[in-house]
């Protein structure tokens, strides 16, 4: 299949979706252009037949009831005219807003449902930015085309038509005009396309830097630091860069238009000398003369208009259109209903029935861009009611088990089954279902208390019982009872004055309530201690050895105070299952856990002591 047939297939599938899903919106608009240019060439009609008519009047000495009907409905359409740029605008907003709205969340449930390891890749990251900052380039593409299709080709033909009929030497300066139109906008157009896809890497580096400037996470290291100057400079490299580019395409526009400008000021010129001529050599009345002269200028809005939809439509935005489908495809139109549905709440029944068994067979994965195995050939499983605890330095290879366990990533060598059923990409939302999971890395959502711990199980976040249960297994109750409004309490400041800032631990301690929250299958704690002094350390895992009596738990940590809560320890390096057994197995064994424990014990006895 040639270039062209797959840029027009793709492009078909999202006018397709478009049409399927936002009809109402898009036939408001086609009604509101329709309308307008109706109107607009009924004003150069009537101008014809009322100033012919105001020479008759003058010629008779009286003003006759044609004239006088003729202005009454040049008026009204006048200020209907005004008047319709309000309701255009009204309908293109209403149009546009909706079609970005459904294309934008369509965007967005990809982005959830593609493979984590993707967002490791750089280049993927490139193309996610660009197609994320240029998918409302979708409605700009379908507005130029009705444009197209209900306004310039109308008002072209209209016009066209009287020029046939009066004046065909302006068919002409139609021609010229189109021409000049598609050559200067097609040229831009182009330029404007393969700047936007050179500057993607560019403009990651701009924007981070500039949050680094400006955010509020990294404030406190700029001062104590002094690191302004040091990201400033960072940040200006970067933005002269892109500054220059821009400016390169910016200058060769401003060229390209003002030489278009004065060549369209001829023709124009040269336009209204031949209408002159017209009345003068009585080819024409002034009536007919009034309304070709409005017609050149509602033609080369027309041309021009039309030139433009026709470039960027065939030329540019077909190629943003292109990019994004290459993101979101494959999508049905069942699921794109059920995206569009209200009730969005995930289900939280147990697909796989109640949780028996966790398995990895021979299981190894590799980050994109990484150059040895995060995970290589690892054998693990877990039963139902078992806990076992995963140890090892940074690096081990520890968090990205995890995170192939419950589904996050998928292996690229092994598999991991849950109750006999292989994990895929399919089937990975129905492996969440079994976890509560508390992660090593967790974002900091700014929302109140009882939501934050409540996404743990969203569909039950409005459950007060077992709010209370996930609180009290964290030891809660007297942290959020310090707040004013409990648990209702917003986190962080981004947009509450009234929200609260909180430390690492306070945060490592709402997670862990949220890994708790709705009373899961299994738990998935990944260093839930991290953040944590010694001391409070102690105090947590004596409430974790309370809350996981009967429960099947895998705690993932480089402390050595875990061991003590697993039935089986699991030592990992480099990647690989180290060895694993019991505490006291392990510590007979004299090997790599053994090293660990008296390593830690002497660090954590001088710690406490202190």
């Amino acid at each position: 299949m040639t270039t062209r047939k797959l840029h027009m297939k793709k492009t078909i599938w999202i006018l397709k979706k478009a049409i399927r899903f936002c009809f109402p919106y898009i036939l408001i608009y086609v009604l509101v252009l329709s309308l307008t240019t109706t109107i607009r060439l009924l004003i150069n009609v009537t101008s014809r037949s009322l100033v012919n008519q105001l020479q008759a009047s003058v010629g008779l000495g009286t003003v006759s009831s044609a004239f006088t009907g003729l202005v009454i409905l040049y008026l009204i359409l006048y200020f209907v005219e005004r008047a319709s740029g309000f309701v255009e605008v009204f309908g293109f907003n209403f149009y546009r807003l909706n079609v970005n709205f459904l294309f934008h969340k369509l965007f967005m449930w990809k982005a959830g449902r593609t493979p984590q390891e993707k967002f490791y890749d750089h280049v993927f990251m490139d193309k996610y930015a660009f197609v994320c900052g240029n998918t409302s380039k979708i409605s700009d593409y379908i507005s130029a085309i009705t444009r197209l299709l209900f306004t310039d080709i109308g008002a072209l033909l209209g016009s066209m038509a009287i020029f046939a009929a009066y004046e065909p030497l302006l068919l002409l300066y139609s021609a010229v005009i189109a021409a000049g139109t598609i050559a200067v906008y097609g040229f831009i157009a182009g330029k404007q396309y393969d700047l936007d896809k050179k500057q993607v890497r560019e403009q990651r580096c701009h924007d981070y830097y500039k949050e680094q400037l400006t955010g509020k996470d990294s404030a406190k290291e700029l001062r104590i630091y002094r690191l302004q100057a040091f990201f400033y400079a960072r940040w200006e490299k970067v933005y002269e860069k892109l500054r220059l580019e821009r400016l390169d395409t910016a200058l060769k526009k401003t060229f390209l238009d003002n030489l278009y400008k004065v060549i369209r000021f001829l023709f124009r010129a040269a336009a209204v000398a031949l209408l002159l001529s017209g009345v003068y050599s009585r080819r024409y009345d002034i009536g007919t003369f009034v309304m070709l002269f409005g017609l050149i200028e509602t033609n080369f809005y027309s041309v021009s208009s039309l030139a433009e939809s026709m470039v960027n439509g065939a030329y540019k935005d077909v190629k943003y259109l292109c990019d994004y489908y290459d993101f979101v495809a494959p999508v049905s139109n069942e699921e794109l209903r059920a995206l569009l549905k209200k009730d969005t709440v995930p289900d939280s029944e147990e697909p796989f029935g109640p949780f028996e068994t966790l398995k990895a067979q021979d299981v190894s994965f590799t980050y994109p861009n990484g150059d040895k195995k995060a995970v290589e050939a690892v054998n693990f499983s877990i039963r139902r009611g078992e806990i076992v605890s995963i140890l090892g330095y940074n690096g081990s290879g520890k968090t990205t088990l995890s995170k192939l366990l419950n589904g996050s990533l998928i292996p690229q060598e092994g598999t991991v089954t849950l109750n006999g059923v292989p994990l895929c990409e399919e089937n990975k939302e129905a492996f969440f279902r079994y976890f509560g999971n508390a992660p090593q890395e967790f974002s900091r959502f700014s929302v109140p208390v009882r939501e934050l711990v409540g996404l743990g199980q969203i569909e039950k976040m409005q459950d007060e019982n077992q709010l209370k249960k996930a609180y009290s297994k964290a030891g809660m109750e007297g942290f959020i009872g310090k707040f004013k409004n409990g648990d209702r309490t917003v986190l962080g400041k981004e947009y509450d004055d009234q929200g609260v800032d909180l430390s690492g631990g306070e945060w490592q301690r709402l997670i862990i309530a949220s890994a708790y929250m709705g009373e899961p299958e299994l738990l998935l704690m990944d260093e839930p201690t991290a953040s944590i002094d010694p001391i409070k350390e102690m105090e947590l895992i004596r409430n974790f050895r309370e809350n996981l009596k009967g429960k099947t738990a895998i705690l993932i940590s480089h402390r050595i105070g875990f061991a003590r809560l697993a039935d089986r320890i699991v030592m990992m390096e480099n990647g690989r299952i180290a060895e694993q057994g019991t505490h006291d197995e392990l510590l007979a064994n004299g090997g790599y856990y053994a090293r660990l424990f008296h390593e830690q014990k002497k660090l954590y006895e001088e710690e406490t002591g202190a």
